[in-house]
């Protein structure tokens, strides 16, 4: 909890309340430093394992050895069972903080094929269910959520000052507890731009839903690489941007 101030209606107040924290977390792998990223300190495994996934330093959770993570330090040590040939050429990302992603290349990304159909009523439902467990953002509302989905349920949930953190977060988590990443859903409070839509292909979901909106590259890559997005979804109503084969809507 924080003081600050708080002006209505011609009125000055001192009040408390929660303020989003973050801080630089300094990734090394195999000794040698990778990166340095401004991150919620909460989740900070999930973070670091989706992370290194996304940007295929590793293609699997079995190639870690050793993880260690100090909040306390900002500082994440993380050792390989082999030698790896970590990526030089650095993409600034459309994030908020000036994230950061090396292989954004759309061509490494198979077309996803899935059987995976969702009814509208359900996405609704999940997103209502993200919002109900993202506590940070209830308590600061500065802070993105992004969750992976089954029709029915919510498998994986996180936060993070960053949206692109949050989508790496559900990712290792998944990572972590030996989940499937294909054939699910997508949630996220924050913009699909084309690098979180690239995120969504690596994972091999099959659809992407935000609140908000995606950019025309997003769009366009969605549709070279088969993914559904939704944006917009907002109570009963959603915009559908691209695809559509992910979702189950009656003709009439």
């Amino acid at each position: 909890m924080r003081s600050y101030y708080s002006w209505k209606a011609g009125d000055l107040r001192e009040v408390k309340g929660e303020v989003v924290r973050e801080q630089p977390l300094t990734i090394a792998v195999n000794g040698e430093r990778f990166i340095t990223l401004l991150a919620s300190p909460i989740r900070l495994e999930w973070l670091v394992v989706g992370y290194l996934w996304m940007e295929k330093v590793i293609a699997s959770i079995d190639e870690i050895r050793r993880l260690w993570v100090s909040e306390v330090d900002g500082r994440a040590e993380v050792e390989l069972t082999a030698p790896v040939e970590l990526p030089k050429e650095r993409i600034l990302t459309s994030g908020c903080g000036g994230g950061i992603t090396f292989r954004i290349d759309p061509r490494l990304f198979p077309r996803i094929a899935s059987s995976l159909r969702v009814e509208p009523g359900r996405l609704f439902e999940r997103m209502k269910d993200l919002y109900r467990e993202a506590v940070g953002h209830r308590a600061s509302r500065g802070i993105h959520g992004a969750a992976l989905a089954d029709p029915d349920r919510l498998l994986f949930v996180a936060e993070d000052v960053g949206r692109h953190n949050a989508v790496d977060k559900v990712a290792g988590a998944a990572l972590l507890a030996r989940v499937p990443l294909r054939d699910r859903i997508l949630l996220s409070t924050g913009r699909v731009s084309s690098e979180m839509l690239l995120k969504g292909a690596r994972m091999g979901v099959p659809l992407v839903v935000s609140r908000t909106s995606p950019t025309e590259m997003a769009i366009v890559l969605a549709e070279q690489l088969g993914i559904t997005v939704v944006g917009y979804l907002r109570h009963d109503t959603f915009n559908l941007y691209a695809g559509g084969g992910a979702l189950e809507i009656d003709p009439d």
